[in-house]
């Protein structure tokens, strides 16, 4: 298996750091060897939504290995606020790179 999986961002939960349109490059094995940190930009399945992933940063870590989310434009975010902690099992990796997409004119 590859370490790096590419993922297309889609909401505005992340702006100003990540903006519709933008690709995140997931470091896959990031949390293989070390756990997640508090303000770690992570991509995980959404709990809400099969098949979707969700891009946010981690704003606490549980003593059961559970992880709170939260995205950075709060007054929007879909996020643990919504659905709870976060399984680490559900984690696909740690944000490594973020890259602006092409954006649509008046966008």
């Amino acid at each position: 298996m590859f370490p790096l999986a590419r993922f297309r961002v889609e909401q505005r939960s992340m702006s100003p750091v990540l903006e519709p349109g933008d690709y995140v490059l997931v470091n896959t094995w990031a949390y293989k060897f070390h756990p997640p940190q508090v303000g770690d930009l992570v991509v995980f399945t959404d709990p809400e939504r099969p098949g979707r992933f969700l891009c946010k940063r981690i704003a606490d870590v549980r003593g059961d290995g559970s992880y709170t989310v939260r995205g950075d434009n709060e007054a929007i975010s879909r996020d643990s606020r919504i659905f709870g902690p976060v399984p680490r099992g559900r984690i696909v990796g740690k944000v490594w790179r973020a890259a602006r997409g092409k954006r649509r004119r008046g966008t």
